[in-house]
């Protein structure tokens, strides 16, 4: 196995907090690893680090070998095509004034300025069109607009739009909190689907432990700034080691009330 990413005594401190506070973390290449934690344990902050969205106070990012906080602007630019993210609110981050085209697009005209005027848009039209395509919708919406379209709809345009660049890795930012139940498992398919059939790596944000469960290959648990617990999903999910770990699991409703019974009993 080849790590994409090697994190190493990443720290990230405002004023006397330290939101990431001296985290080493491997991400695989093809893997899901998941960042789960309360609200406030750092996890946002480290995915914010590691697509350098924000600079370190110490520590560094790797991908594919290169140090991201020592490249240069350009060369920097070259990588991100190869990092992208989807995030929690897929209506907050699409300007409503645009059509669907224009969306996914964006990446496309901003690293390739000869897609730019009315000689690309014959061709972004029909890369839109097959990138809708991949993530289940009819390329026939492409002139349509954000609100026209249901919450689940709007997060696989949000995917597409990410998918664009081709990246290699793709951070997954709470994708599916803003869904109800059903739709978080069309969405959870399609991305595995999509890691499947393009050889995806995800880094994948939640505080739902239930969704994670279902996708991670491994789990890395923060608390105050630190990983206090790094495994596969069968294993933490059955036999957490961290106390923090269990806390967790333990706040996870039960859908059965039988069995939550026997678990406040136990």
């Amino acid at each position: 196995m080849t790590n994409l990413v090697e994190i190493r005594g990443l720290r990230k401190d405002y004023g006397a907090l330290s939101a990431v506070d001296g985290v080493d973390l491997d991400v695989v290449s093809g893997e899901t690893l998941a960042v789960v934690g309360e609200s406030g344990s750092g996890k946002t902050t480290l995915t914010r680090l590691l697509l350098r969205l924000i600079e370190p106070t110490a520590g560094t990012v790797r991908f594919d070998g290169a140090d991201l906080h020592a490249l240069g602007a350009a060369s920097l630019r070259k990588v991100r095509r190869e990092m992208q993210v989807v995030l929690q609110d897929p209506y907050s981050s699409m300007n409503p004034r645009l059509r669907v085209t224009e969306i996914v697009a964006e990446p496309l005209v901003t690293h390739d300025p000869a897609l730019r005027g009315r000689r690309g848009r014959a061709e972004i039209r029909e890369r839109v069109a097959g990138l809708l395509t991949a993530v289940g919708l009819p390329p026939q919406v492409q002139d349509r607009y954000p609100h026209e379209f249901s919450g689940g709809q709007r997060q696989r345009i949000s995917i597409a739009r990410a998918l664009a660049l081709e990246p290699r890795l793709v951070v997954l930012d709470e994708p599916t909190s803003a869904l109800d139940v059903s739709v978080q498992a069309q969405v959870l398919e399609l991305l595995a689907d999509l890691q499947d059939r393009l050889k995806l790596t995800y880094v994948f944000v939640s505080h739902n432990l239930a969704v994670v469960q279902r996708i991670a290959d491994r789990v890395a648990v923060m608390h105050a700034g630190k990983i206090v617990e790094l495994a596969g999903a069968k294993q933490l999910f059955s036999a957490p080691s961290h106390e923090y770990t269990r806390s967790l699991l333990d706040a996870v409703p039960n859908p059965d009330p039988r069995l939550a019974r026997r678990r406040v009993t136990a």
